[in-house]
């Protein structure tokens, strides 16, 4: 229970020092019955997401990496502000700042094969279009590098008779097709088509990553990201499809290693 709290403890402090210039920390070894008990939780407090023992440094020595979120709103699902603390054996190392976020989530896997896990976070950006944040971050040698993203997919469509919806990606050149006789009825009133014939074609819109999660494919100990785009018609809630991508690093780039469209979003992306 007091290694627990003292970890919250930590976070809140940190987060205190960044936003008040004010405010005094003072971390050393006590016992549990010298120390004092935990403050209560406010809405302008540091709340503990999640924690995890690993090294990230590589100095051999496990780190505590901890998700940090403050809110506004006590009551709100939503965090106005995220950090990745990384706490050494003795005293505080790194402070990362990240946009504010729903449902953040921090995981650990070696992206850029370096023997070393990195540090993945994901929170949900709460918009009409299903978008989230994503960052990637390396502590090797205690110096917080942000890995970039790979870039979103660029899908051209054409409208065909009878109802078909051909799909180029734009970085491969590979073509797919997507059946949407389910909503003729919807883009006949549109004026898109009539009787089955295209009359007016629309541009589709390719919306940025929905979903870009670690995985690794190869099992080989290295991660990639499964990136999913979705790909919407007449609406926003007209979803044609999703432009599927699977990226692996090499040599100081994310290299675009499988795409695919599909109507319906792969359960693992959900």
């Amino acid at each position: 229970m007091f290694r627990k709290w003292f970890k919250i403890a930590l976070g809140t402090a940190v987060i205190s020092l960044l936003l008040s210039s004010s405010s005094l920390w003072r971390v050393g070894f006590v016992s549990a019955e010298e120390m004092p008990p935990p403050p209560p939780q406010t809405a302008q407090q540091g709340e503990l997401i999640q924690t995890r023992e690993i090294d990230v440094t590589g100095d051999g020595k496990p780190d505590t990496v901890s998700l940090i979120g403050m809110k506004s709103d006590s009551s709100s699902p939503y965090y106005d502000k995220l950090f990745i603390t990384v706490v050494g054996p003795v005293q505080t190392q790194v402070v990362i700042p990240l946009e504010g976020g729903y449902n953040p989530q921090m995981d650990f896997c070696d992206f850029i094969q370096d023997k070393l896990p990195q540090i993945y976070v994901s929170a949900e950006t709460g918009g009409s279009g299903g978008l989230s944040n994503y960052y990637i971050y390396s502590l090797k040698n205690n110096v917080p590098t942000a890995i970039p993203l790979p870039s979103p997919l660029h899908v051209k469509a054409t409208f065909k008779k009878n109802y078909v919806v051909k799909m180029k990606i734009e970085e491969t050149g590979k073509s797919f097709k997507i059946d949407i006789k389910d909503r003729k009825d919807d883009y006949e009133k549109f004026g898109v088509y009539k009787n089955g014939s295209v009359v007016k074609p629309i541009i589709v819109d390719v919306h940025g990553y929905g979903a870009l999660k670690p995985i690794d494919i190869d099992r080989d100990g290295y991660c990639e990201l499964k990136g999913a785009q979705r790909i919407t018609g007449i609406a926003n809630a007209d979803t044609l499809g999703y432009a599927i991508s699977v990226w692996k690093w090499k040599q100081g780039k994310w290299i675009l290693k499988d795409s695919s469209i599909v109507k319906t979003l792969p359960g693992k992306l959900r």
